[in-house]
């Protein structure tokens, strides 16, 4: 209220939007907040205070890109389900599309009594494991986000208020190392899953993509396991970086070529 020159009565609502950590002086450690206020006669409060640090909000609401007119034959296929995959389900089955998304490992359930004998017995399930199955490769971390700071098109927020539906902390939103934490993850990738399956969405767990079907230079379908066709004609690979045998494959129909990457050296 003394920042913006105005009475408590005033303010509608007030939120954290983003919580920073200043420790250059490491005598005087303090946090930093950026805050979103609602408030009455915005524009006259706006005009009043000619503050660099005193803006309009901006609106960062995440919006859909525009939707084709051409009615799908199929429904469009989805492989993996670690973070791209289920996001990309999420979306698509919000957009009404009911997405069939497959997995070569297992259900998270399944999966973490294989992960488990795994470190028990050094028994390695080649298609269920610390990589592979659902919810991906950061499944048994602590699951760490990207604030995504040059993320334009708020894909990240989106992300963020999706993961708080599904359980996550509200702090996600603000905090300036935001992490979902072990002990809550599994769940939320739980409840991420129920809430595709509620708007359409479809897993086949234990189903592993072996090859495409091509005919006139367009995608008619897809093989998996080696003995089964799921038509489709929209494919979206959210395969990770660990599904080689599939890059193999892929380089059969695609041209690829390695990612430049930047190597530093501490001594």
């Amino acid at each position: 209220t003394k920042k913006l020159k105005i009475s408590t009565q005033d303010i509608l609502k007030c939120s954290i939007h983003k919580q920073s950590l200043d420790a250059r002086c490491k005598e005087e450690i303090y946090y930093v907040y950026e805050v979103d206020v609602l408030v009455k006669n915005e524009e006259a409060i706006l005009k009043k205070n000619k503050s660099n640090d005193i803006l309009k909000t901006p609106d960062e609401t995440y919006t859909y890109s525009k939707c084709g007119n051409i009615k799908l034959k199929n429904r469009p296929v989805i492989v993996g389900s670690g973070p791209a995959g289920l996001f990309a389900a999420y979306l698509l089955a919000d957009a009404g599309l009911s997405p069939m998304i497959i997995e070569r490992g297992e259900k998270i359930d399944k999966r973490m009594i294989s992960v488990s004998n795994f470190w028990k017995t050094g028994n390695l399930n080649v298609n269920s494991n610390v990589q592979f199955g659902e919810g991906g490769a950061g499944t048994f971390s602590d699951g760490k986000l990207n604030t995504l700071v040059k993320d334009l098109e708020h894909r990240g927020k989106k992300v963020f208020d999706i993961l708080i539906e599904c359980g996550a902390k509200e702090e996600i939103r603000y905090s300036y190392k935001p992490h979902i934490g072990t002990n809550l993850l599994v769940d939320i990738i739980q409840n991420l899953r129920e809430k595709i399956i509620e708007k359409g969405g479809t897993f086949l767990y234990e189903t592993c993509f072996t090859d495409l079907f091509i005919e006139d230079d367009k995608l008619v379908g897809i093989e998996v396991n080696h003995n089964e066709k799921i038509d489709c004609e929209v494919l979206i690979l959210a395969i990770g970086h660990s599904a080689r045998d599939t890059f193999y494959m892929l380089n059969k129909y695609l041209k690829m070529e390695a990612k430049p990457f930047a190597l530093g050296i501490r001594v």
